[in-house]
């Protein structure tokens, strides 16, 4: 039997609900109101700090005033203000730059390049298969001293290998220098961009990741499955001055070889925002892979391939080797800007699967292997038996 419900009692009900819709509201918006005006007086200070100066520098500067350059040194200069390294501004053209290359949407020529930290050259360290340098005949221990007739020096080494990197068929002209030979080689850019190389030494593959990009862990599985079909009883990962990437795709590559996290935090990794809430959990599926592994690390390993390696580490896939990390269990997070520029700011604190924060204090390794100065000057251009660290691994892997 169906009972009607009096006009009163209806009008009751919806006052209540608008009643209660509208509390809800209040509160939301008087929060929000608190944390704005709380911000207010340091806003205001700052913004008159500007304001005066750019009031001295219109009345009496004696040059024209760059408004584009302007704008962009005080987007800098505020990112900079807040003294993190790892929190910086970037202009339109940097942005774009820095998308396609987290995204792996580079193309290039083929090669692991380094600095030769002598020459301040383009020292090859690998030459890819069926690149654009392996066309070239260009080896590995070559060296780029020009690119397009503009020598490469120590000052402007950054600047000059970026041209190795770029959009599909660009055309270079390599000035290459081969034991005491130098010669020109053409070169179109097409290869797909790399951070996962791999070789063998004896029975044991050797992989190093340069970083962490959206396609690191496609090239890692990649790397791992060849590997594995030229029977190889162990594999040893350099991360030794590994520190670009993000956290999430070293969580995503981490996960190629660790299974589910049963224990410990019951994830690769927790998130946690500066209130201490979760916001975001990085899983791992129940594939794995059962090789021995030892990996290297130093000083320079740091942020994304820390996460990598405490990984192992904590699930008990892997025997660190080498020095302490570099300390950053800090994720950041990159906000696009109305002018075409970017803003990257750490915004959270990653929490490992088992371990306590390594930030600050960096992960200290399962045998600590120290290297003279003079190696870690070379690092990139010792051969396997000159590697002390590379060494101890070895031995791990072959008792």
């Amino acid at each position: 039997m169906n009972k009607k419900i009096s006009v009163g009692l209806t009008l009751t009900i919806v006052f209540i609900a608008v009643a209660t819709a509208v509390a809800i509201t209040m509160s939301v918006s008087m929060r929000t109101y608190n944390s704005l005006i709380k911000d207010l007086p340091q806003r205001a200070q700052m913004y008159s700090g500007i304001a005066e100066i750019d009031d001295i520098v219109r009345a009496e500067y004696y040059g024209d005033v760059n408004q584009s350059l302007l704008a962009a040194s005080l987007s800098k200069g505020y990112a900079d203000g807040l003294g993190d390294k790892y929190s910086y501004y970037m202009t339109a053209d940097e942005y774009s730059e820095y998308s396609d290359r987290i995204s792996g949407k580079n193309s290039t020529i083929g090669i692991l390049p380094f600095p030769d930290p002598d020459t301040g050259y383009i020292y090859v360290s690998k030459v890819f298969e069926n690149s654009a340098a392996q066309t070239a005949k260009i080896e590995k221990g070559d060296e780029i001293t020009a690119i397009n007739g503009e020598n490469v020096t120590a000052s402007n080494y950054n600047d000059m290998v970026k041209l190795l990197y770029g959009d599909k068929y660009t055309n270079l002209v390599l000035t290459v220098l081969h034991g005491k030979e130098s010669s020109e080689k053409k070169v179109v850019l097409g290869f797909g961009m790399r951070s996962v190389s791999y070789d063998t030494v004896g029975k044991i593959g050797i992989i190093r990741i340069t970083a962490f990009y959206e396609n690191t862990a496609l090239q890692l599985t990649e790397a791992i499955k060849a590997l594995q079909k030229d029977s190889v009883t162990g594999l040893i990962i350099d991360l030794r001055n590994c520190s670009e990437g993000t956290v999430k795709y070293a969580a995503n590559a981490v996960d190629v070889i660790v299974p589910v996290a049963s224990e410990g935090r019951g994830a690769i990794a927790l998130i946690q925002n500066s209130k201490g809430e979760t916001v975001d959990t990085f899983t791992a599926d129940a594939k794995s892979i059962t090789l021995p592994i030892a990996v290297l690390v130093n000083g320079g390993t740091n942020g994304p391939a820390e996460l990598f390696a405490c990984t192992l580490m904590d699930y008990g896939r892997a025997d660190l080797v080498g020095t302490v990390t570099s300390g950053n269990a800090t994720m950041q997070d990159v906000f696009k800007l109305s002018d075409g520029g970017a803003v990257r700011l750490t915004v959270a604190t990653v929490l490992p699967y088992k371990s306590d924060s390594y930030n600050d204090v960096g992960i200290t390794p399962n045998y600590e292997v120290e290297m003279t100065a003079d190696e870690l000057k070379h690092l990139y251009m010792l051969t396997t038996d000159k590697d002390p660290q590379f060494q101890k691994a070895y031995s791990l892997l072959s008792e």
